[in-house]
């Protein structure tokens, strides 16, 4: 038996030969025979493509010789697994096989096994090969198995007209580890210059049909394939002029037959490292002229999937992506978007699903990705995705608020994406979420535009929009049909003397004012409409004009018919008070029919006070004749501060007034303003606690006088003060609600300040008190 050292025991510097079949005895007879080569010759065995790649999984091997049929897996199987090695493919692949079947040796040749050997073979036949392996791999200069795993592997094209040339290059080209293709004359090299993008050109100078100087004046003429270097290979044109001339025609160098091998692969490296940094130029060059091209197709687009393609197929094109994806996330307008481009030269097209961790990790970095290894990362890992993606390069469309959705561009190959890619795309996202946005603000203004014209077209109230100029800009349906006198023009005025010279006074008030205004506006055709203007921005208004006349007549008949019945109960009212007061008189009362007899005269009180007030509302809403005249409103308010003193005193409340110096006339009818102050200073003392204060203080401001009537109460819930003016409101918390009221108090008094074009607020804050601010004009001389 041969002793046979373990892989990891092997020296680096030996060559090392894995021998694989599954019949133990053959496999273990050509190990030995290998193990003979010589000391430096490390012999691997194995008796199935399972435990061969166990045998080698952490080590390189230069040379595999495998069975074809194995159980589990075949020898093709084994060789494609042993070229994706992380230490390097094998330097040399040899099948070997029973069979010589048809299509075997063209699908050895795609991966790139070196010969297939048919069965019967002897085990000297496999050392010759073995040893002829081993010769030539002493003068490569740089063996297969030391190409980084994963990098793009280099193209050259190979023009000569001699087979042997071919073949003898080529080989020496597959032993550096590139990608070689063949032309055997000048119009086959064009061809394939201009089809397959070779990074190198080794160039025969005697061809057929085109000589290589032609060749290569026309690849330096034609911009899409003139960076490409091209080396000149000859053993005829070697005079110093023939140099010369192919120098000056573009040859990056010039190299004649016999060549040194190891010179002139050193050449082609040197050659290809300079191709490499130009791409990488030309690669940004072509990159920064994409992103101020995109913001140009972007800017003109308001359709969200016409930027999607514009942007895919330019950015997939750009950065040689098989597959682009913009991933519009779902908003409020609809569901989540899914735009997808592929370049025509792409075999299918995958659908991307976003996985959530994806997302997630977007959400909180706010920051795009590199995925190196779609298959293993986690952040990609569905169920559901497609296996053909084996990298990816992400960027987010972040929005003003949110984000707005993702750019995905996908490739079949392992890191072919890298930190510059993903600063690119990044740049084209911030001006996609731009575009996007602004799409989406395009379509929202489109929609609200054909909800604003169908609000229009179908409201029932009159709406007209007029510019700075008092012009008639905008007319709905309902608007049109109020002027039955004449056509109302659009950017027209409306005209004076047709009787709406009320509303264009108004429209007029409001411009000057820049304040929203509304009023009731009486139409020519007696019509009664309320009306509300409201400035617009660009110095316009418009106006809702809203028909109230149907209202307005209820309105009457409602206050007719609450002044008749007040006034029809008043009388029985009176009766039941005067005849409760007669009881007493009628004969003597014990303790319990008194108490009884005061309980109808304080039923009968209220019922009057609130027939009282639902009459002075119901004359005030009629608007009856008012009997205005001058007076001195500090008089007016002493003698109802005297009215109201033993009321105080009761309660051992202090009422005070505060006049001002000089009498201050207004033009108000005394019953009413009686009555308005009566209600504001008996709710003082009704609802402010023993020993508390009522101030009645009076001010002037400009034109106006101010009444302040401030008491230290209960005061008043901020959610109840927006409606205490209201008619029968009452506020049901706290201490408020323990006293007896109907509610009408407040809505007299504000009735009554309006009437005299006045105007009244309140300020309160629970527990501390309440003022009530009245504001009447100032008569003036």
């Amino acid at each position: 038996m041969v002793a046979m050292t373990t892989p990891e025991s092997t020296p680096k510097d030996q060559v090392r030969i894995l021998v694989v079949d599954d019949h133990p005895n053959t496999a273990a007879t050509l190990a030995r025979a290998l193990s003979q080569l010589g000391a430096g010759v490390n012999v691997i065995s194995a008796c199935s493509g399972r435990d061969a790649l166990e045998k080698v999984k952490v080590i390189g091997v230069d040379i595999l010789f495998t069975d074809m049929i194995m159980p589990e897996m075949t020898g093709l199987e084994l060789i494609e697994k042993m070229q994706n090695h992380p230490a390097g493919r094998p330097a040399y692949t040899y099948l070997v096989t029973a069979y010589d079947v048809p299509g075997l040796k063209v699908t050895a040749h795609r991966l790139k096994v070196n010969e297939v050997i048919v069965k019967p073979v002897r085990p000297e036949r496999i050392c010759q090969i073995a040893t002829n392996a081993i010769e030539e791999m002493k003068h490569s200069t740089r063996p297969v198995k030391h190409v980084v795993a994963g990098k793009k592997k280099f193209k050259i094209l190979v023009a000569d007209d001699r087979p042997d040339n071919i073949t003898l290059l080529t080989r020496y080209l597959e032993y550096e580890g590139y990608e070689n293709i063949t032309a055997r004359d000048g119009l086959e090299t064009l061809d394939k210059v201009r089809d397959e993008l070779p990074d190198l050109v080794l160039l025969d100078v005697n061809m057929p049909h085109k000589d290589g100087f032609t060749v290569l004046e026309e690849i330096r003429n034609d911009p899409a394939v003139q960076h490409i270097p091209v080396i000149i290979l000859t053993a005829a044109r070697i005079d110093p002029s023939d140099m010369q001339s192919g120098l000056n025609l573009g040859a990056d160098d010039y190299v004649t037959k016999p060549f040194d091998r190891h010179e002139l692969m050193a050449r082609i490296r040197t050659k290809l490292r300079v191709k490499e940094a130009e791409d990488v130029i030309r690669r940004r060059n072509r990159e920064l002229n994409l992103l101020p091209e995109i913001g140009k197709e972007l800017s003109a687009r308001t359709d969200i999937k016409d930027l999607a393609n514009v942007l895919l197929k330019r950015t997939v094109e750009t950065l040689g992506a098989i597959q682009g994806n913009m991933i519009i996330l779902s908003s409020e307008n609809g569901p989540q978007q899914n735009y997808q481009v592929s370049p025509s030269s792409a075999s299918s097209e995958a659908e991307i699903i976003i996985p959530e961790n994806l997302l997630k990790h977007i959400n909180e970095s706010h920051q795009g990705l590199v995925i190196g290894d779609a298959r293993s990362d986690p952040l990609w890992q569905t169920t559901q995705q497609d296996t053909t993606i084996h990298s990816a390069v992400i960027a987010p469309l972040h929005g003003r608020k949110d984000l707005l959705g993702l750019i995905i561009l996908t490739h079949e190959q392992e890191n072919y994406f890298n930190l510059d890619h993903l600063l690119l795309l990044q740049a084209i996202a911030s001006q996609a979420a731009i575009a996007v946005e602004n799409a989406r603000l395009y379509s929202n203004v489109a929609q609200e535009q054909k909800r604003l014209a169908a609000v229009l077209q179908h409201a029932a109230e009159a709406i007209l929009m007029f510019d700075a100029q008092g012009k008639l800009s905008l007319l709905n349906p309902a608007g049109e049909k109020l002027f039955t006198d004449f056509h109302a023009n659009l950017n027209q005025p409306l005209p004076a003397g047709h009787g709406y010279d009320t509303f264009v006074q108004m429209l007029e008030d409001a411009r000057l004012s820049h304040i929203a205004k509304s009023g009731e506006v009486i139409w020519p055709d007696q019509r009664t409409f309320t009306a509300l203007i409201t400035p617009i921005e660009d110095g316009g208004q418009v106006s809702i004009l809203h028909d109230v006349t149907r209202f307005k007549d209820l309105d009457q008949v409602k206050n007719e018919f609450i002044a008749t019945a007040s006034h029809d109960l008043k009388n029985p009212i009176t009766t039941i008070a005067g005849f409760s007061t007669l009881l007493g008189q009628a004969g003597p009362l014990n303790e319990q029919q008194k108490d009884f007899v005061n309980r109808i005269q304080g039923a009968a009180q209220t019922m009057s006070e609130l027939v009282q007030n639902m009459m002075s509302l119901a004359q005030m809403d009629l608007q009856a004749t008012q009997n205005h005249e001058p007076l001195d409103l500090g008089a007016l308010l002493a003698g109802i501060a005297d009215e109201f003193t033993p009321q105080a005193t009761a309660k051992e409340q202090s009422l005070k007034f505060n006049p001002l110096a000089n009498p201050v006339l207004v033009s108000g009818d005394p019953l009413q303003l009686k009555q308005l102050f009566r209600n504001l200073i008996g709710n003082a003392i009704k609802y402010s606690p023993q020993g508390g204060k009522i101030t009645l203080t009076e001010k002037v401001e400009r034109e106006t006088i101010q009444v302040d009537v401030q008491d230290t109460g209960f005061g008043i819930p901020a959610a109840d003060l927006p409606f205490i003016f209201d008619r029968f409101y009452r506020v049901r918390n706290g201490k408020n609600s323990e006293m007896e009221g109907n509610g009408l108090g407040l809505a007299i008094v504000k009735s009554v300040v309006e009437q005299h074009g006045g105007q009244v607020n309140v300020q309160s804050e629970v527990g501390k008190g309440t003022s009530f601010n009245v504001s009447l004009p100032v008569l003036i001389n």
